[in-house]
């Protein structure tokens, strides 16, 4: 029998898990600086929901049982659709627009790899309530702002729309559309194209298969214009990317963004701008998104229109790791050793109250020799040692050895908090 957990489900050791912890602080730092209130929902949900219009390629890959009374039940595999949920059942009265966030444990059965695990983590921005292209544009620029505080400068971002694709097959059933959209986002141009010609006239299957020659930078809008032209959706949409896109380079310039109006995600439930977000040299994206007007109605909410992205955590946290460079552990500030078992007592007061002063003190239980607690301190990090023994127990005192400068006194606790302090 082993007891390693299961396949592409990972232990976190103390500095992975550093690493994953820092990039949480810096999305929820994005929260607090864009408005978003973070919300957290089961991570068992009904099969219903994501049945709904989770997309081909996400629904078998997901894990999937009974519950005792025969109730089909997933560990969620992306968490934007439960956001929505709860916005039409819980939030529907709260004034919009709406901006909330999350972080949290997602579950595919993909083929374990780097970049992709069984579990993995994500941090969302979603908003709901505004169709103002504005809405768009902060979605990629919060995006933009998480990678920078993260040190992630080499990022770069590629925007479509499938309201262009959508507005030219806007006489095909919808179930077909998601179809066609999800073979092109898997890479599968044959049997796209095959079920293109089956529903399609020519000249629209022309355009569709023209369109994903378009990428670049926003001059392909104007290029495709006349094309798309025939479709008033199509070209409506092609001119909603185009406000976007200028938005958001008007706030910064040199955000490298390539339009790619062929882009397609397999996620049935976006309805205008998409979007992915990737690092050179990988790829892999790290964060994608786009807007799902629709979603909210569909589990029996009010028409609510909706803008967000999920921030891959995981595959950030790899990325990071892979660096070998990055180091996000907060070791303890102090090592308190104790050197006999009458000082435990008031070693343990001692650390009580360095604690209760903002100090991080690690107490050696082990009972080390002084010269083995230093080499544990300087393996650690650690540069401050207290040393307690019998005398510093009976004269109420305590050492503090500076692992730097090689100096020791022995002191009053409230004259070393001052030392300390400095």
């Amino acid at each position: 029998m082993s007891f390693e957990p299961p396949r592409g489900m990972d232990d976190l050791l103390p500095e992975e898990f550093a690493v994953k912890q820092r990039i949480v602080d810096v999305i929820r730092e994005i929260y607090r600086l864009y408005g978003y209130e973070e919300v957290e929902t089961p991570t068992l949900e009904y099969l219903e929901l994501f049945e709904a219009k989770s997309g081909e390629e996400i629904r078998h890959r997901m894990f999937v049982f009974d519950d005792p009374h025969g109730r089909k039940l997933v560990l969620r595999p992306e968490v934007t659709a439960s956001v929505a949920r709860l916005v039409a059942s819980k939030l529907s009265r709260r004034p919009l627009p709406l901006r909330l966030g999350y972080i949290a444990d997602c579950y595919r059965y993909d083929e374990p790899q780097w970049g992709r695990r069984r579990r993995f983590w994500q941090g969302g921005l979603e908003l709901f309530g505004s169709r103002d292209p504005m809405s768009d544009a902060e979605i990629i620029l919060a995006s933009r702002d998480v990678f920078q505080k993260l040190g992630l400068v080499e990022q770069r971002f590629k925007i479509g729309h499938v309201g262009i694709m959508r507005g030219i097959m806007e006489n095909v059933e919808q179930k077909t559309q998601d179809t066609i959209l999800s073979l092109l986002d898997r890479k599968m141009h044959t049997e796209a194209r095959q079920l293109m010609e089956q529903h399609l006239e020519k000249d629209a299957v022309e355009t569709l298969w023209r369109l994903a020659e378009h990428r670049g930078d926003i001059k392909v809008v104007e290029k495709a214009r006349d094309i798309v032209s025939p479709w008033p959706m199509a070209s409506q949409s092609l001119e909603n990317l185009e406000t976007i896109v200028s938005l958001i380079k008007n706030v910064d310039p040199h955000i490298s963004i390539e339009v790619d109006l062929g882009f397609a995600r397999g996620l049935e439930y976006y309805t205008g701008m998409i979007f992915e977000q990737k690092l050179e040299g990988e790829q892999l994206s790290f964060n994608g998104g786009g807007r799902y007007d629709g979603l909210v109605e569909l589990f029996g909410g009010k028409p609510t229109p909706a803008v967000g992205c999920s921030i891959g955590i995981t595959r950030i946290q790899m990325h990071l790791l892979g660096r070998k460079n990055i180091s996000y552990t907060n070791p303890p500030t102090i090592l308190l050793t104790v050197l006999s078992d009458k000082a435990s007592a008031y070693a343990l007061n001692v650390a009580d109250n360095l604690r209760k002063n903002g100090y991080s003190v690690s107490v050696d239980v082990s009972r080390k020799k002084l010269g083995d607690a230093i080499e544990t301190a300087l393996n650690k990090g650690i540069r401050s040692l207290i040393i307690i023994g019998d005398k510093e127990a009976a004269d109420g005192t305590v050492t503090l050895r500076d692992l730097t400068s090689r100096t020791q006194v022995t002191d009053s606790l409230e004259k070393v908090l001052s030392m300390l302090a400095k």
